[in-house]
């Protein structure tokens, strides 16, 4: 039996879920393409957008605390030789990160983006860093779902602590970056 048989998804709607790589695509392919807007409708979408919430990088700045917190326990457990509690610590540390990540796409590299849209370099430097950030997202929550789905013992935990303090080291340089660069993009 093919599996085009067990699945009743149009054939059409399978190739879009393998084959548009933006999400923009996907967008336009699930409801149907944008209707051409005048130049006054999108002049009045870029003010409106995405607005300034003067929490947000407060907002950011506790969930940096809070990945800190849940990566020195996962190392802390690792260390001490509690590695029953990594897979949970681990999955707790994957939710926070991409919870931040999703706030950080929708509110914040948004709104900078529309409030320097007439700057090319900025727009580009944001891009850049919201592309690498998507990247090490993608690279932590493969880590976090390979230990917890074999967790680390005792034989295996150095190649664990020394991968744990690479990412480590990736993500406190990321966060310093964010925290003296980028959000003083947002609080302009």
């Amino acid at each position: 039996m093919k599996l085009d048989s067990i699945v009743a998804l149009p054939k059409q709607l399978v190739f879009s879920l393998t084959h548009y790589s933006s999400e923009d695509a996907m967008f336009t392919f699930i409801f149907g393409k944008k209707e051409k807007k005048s130049e006054a409708t999108q002049e009045i979408e870029q003010r409106v957008g995405i607005s300034y919430d003067p929490q947000l990088i407060n907002k950011l700045e506790e969930d940096h605390q809070e990945l800190v917190e849940i990566f020195t326990e996962i190392k802390t457990a690792a260390t001490v030789g509690h590695f029953r509690r990594i897979p949970s610590k681990l999955s707790e540390f994957k939710l926070a990160l991409q919870t931040h990540i999703v706030l950080e796409n929708v509110r914040l590299y948004v709104y900078i983006q529309q409030s320097h849209a007439q700057d090319v370099d900025t727009s580009d430097f944001v891009t850049g860093l919201r592309s690498e950030m998507n990247g090490i997202a993608r690279a932590v929550v493969k880590f976090a779902e390979k230990y917890t789905e074999t967790p680390p013992e005792a034989s295996t935990s150095a190649n664990f602590v020394s991968a744990l303090e690479e990412i480590g080291a990736v993500l406190v340089k990321r966060v310093q970056l964010e925290e003296s660069r980028l959000y003083s993009l947002y609080l302009r």
